[in-house]
């Protein structure tokens, strides 16, 4: 028959029947016959206290992160319908300045015009069109695919003998031409002197003048 005994070496004369006998401070917690089952409780309650960390500090991120990420398509819409009003808004008001400079030049142009006209020239018409490509013929023709902007004045003038008229017509052509206002933006390209069919006032004959410039490229 074989009795089983205990003894505690490191602390001789200790009762071992004492609760604790084996626990006399924090290092020897773990020493002992329930040594290995105290360092796993240990161990397992360490790891919890990480799981708890790593869920509250990296949850509410990672939550966050899901939630921008999936505002990012509809702030790309957002951003996508911005940018489409801007360049809405860009180009009216790009259009609203060159029509603000159009009228500006067209007031030069007109300004130039009255100053120039004779006394015995009547102006009919003043107007822009727009030529279509290959519509023009000549040296100052237009490049190919590229539209025209052409100056058309249309006049009247009594019909007399002589060259007065064509002289009056050769005047005001020059007269328009030498203005800044008008040889900075347009070119003489054709003008035309035609008999008039006779007005129903029965002032007489007239000479119908057609002059075109066209826009400097």
């Amino acid at each position: 028959m074989s009795t089983r005994f205990r003894v505690d070496l490191l602390h001789p004369g200790v009762d071992l029947g004492q609760t604790g006998g084996f626990a006399q401070n924090w290092q020897e917690w773990f020493t002992g016959p329930t040594g290995m089952r105290r360092l796993a409780l240990f161990g397992l309650a360490c790891a919890a206290v990480l799981i708890v960390v790593l869920v509250a500090g990296i949850l509410p991120p990672y939550w966050q992160l899901s939630k921008d990420l999936s505002a990012v398509p509809g702030l790309r819409r957002d951003l996508a319908a911005r940018e489409q009003d801007l360049n809405l808004l860009r180009s009216n008001l790009s259009a609203l300045s060159d029509e603000a400079r159009k009228q500006v030049r067209w007031g030069e142009v007109l300004g130039t015009l009255s100053q120039q006209i004779p006394a015995t020239l009547k102006l009919q018409s003043v107007d822009v069109s727009t030529v279509a490509p290959g519509a023009g013929s000549g040296p100052q023709a237009p490049p190919a695919g590229r539209p025209e902007n052409v100056l058309r004045i249309e006049a009247v003038t009594p019909l007399r003998p002589g060259s007065p008229p064509l002289l009056e017509v050769a005047q005001f052509m020059a007269g328009i031409m030498r203005d800044p206002a008008v040889n900075k933006r347009f070119q003489l390209k054709s003008w035309e002197i035609k008999p008039s069919p006779p007005a129903n006032d029965g002032s007489g004959s007239l000479l119908h003048i057609s002059i075109m410039l066209a826009e400097r490229a």
